[in-house]
């Protein structure tokens, strides 16, 4: 069995014996590469583009080859050595390995988030979303942040957990677990300072809680970032929640 996590960095275990990929930038970017599209046999001159698009074709040619024999040696290494295999000029990953990826299971969580939310069953919705906020240790890998294939697989997958966090966040506000529900707001704004949606929810969190003047800057704070991003303002929607906020007596949270 091959166990490979690539979120948050680049691990790969064959059995019970980690692959060496922090040697080699190269070899590291390479296996990743093959693991993640194990489906397809990837033609050599795909390979070389990716990884040496600047080069002359014999160069990137014989970088290849030194590439694919260091890869080969570091599956050796952790017992693997058959799991690279070649089918004329293609390579790929043995269709006899068994391999758990981290990125196929976040998203065939959030596959399965979004049949249950079109189904309406929110358990199994939170269920998802739960496993996706789990697995995500972090962007895809996170030691290569400027390797050109990487970035799409990088923005799917955050955007896979910033949806699981919105979505958990919710469930939670209407749970009234305002704790819960404000961690993940606060974790989605990070990325993602002009969410309104994400807004409204932590400023529904810290008024349902007592705290109105944190919540009125949240949403203060929100309008300055909308603008000096967006040039526009705050939504009707968010602005008819600062009103109901600011209003005299209790307060009661419409989630």
């Amino acid at each position: 069995m091959v166990a490979a996590a690539l979120l948050g960095g680049c691990r790969i275990s064959v059995g019970e014996r980690m692959v060496d990929t922090a040697s080699s930038r190269r070899t590291r970017g390479l296996v990743a590469y093959l693991v993640v599209h194990r489906r397809a046999w990837i033609p050599r001159d795909v390979l070389m583009d990716i990884f040496w698009p600047h080069a002359a074709p014999a160069a990137a040619r014989n970088s290849l080859h030194v590439a694919l024999t260091r890869v080969r040696a570091a599956l050796r290494a952790a017992g693997g050595e058959a799991l690279l295999e070649r089918n004329f000029d293609t390579y790929g990953i043995s269709r006899d390995a068994d391999v758990r990826l981290d990125v196929d299971q976040v998203e065939a969580a959030g596959a399965l988030a979004r049949r249950a939310i079109a189904a309406g069953d929110a358990v199994r919705a939170e269920q998802a979303y739960g496993m996706i906020c789990q697995l995500y240790a972090g962007v895809f890998l996170a030691d290569d942040l400027y390797v050109d294939w990487a970035l799409p697989v990088r923005e799917r997958l955050a955007r896979e957990a910033i949806e699981a966090q919105r979505g958990l966040m919710h469930i939670y506000l209407r749970r009234g677990d305002c704790g819960a529900a404000a961690v993940l707001a606060r974790a989605v704004l990070v990325v993602d300072p002009a969410d309104e949606d994400v807004n409204r929810g932590l400023m529904a969190c810290l008024a349902s809680s007592g705290q109105r003047h944190l919540a009125l800057e949240q949403y203060r704070r929100m309008a300055r970032t909308l603008w000096r991003t967006y040039r526009i303002g705050p939504s009707a929607e968010s602005a008819a929640l600062y009103e109901a906020i600011r209003k005299p007596g209790p307060y009661r949270s419409a989630s």
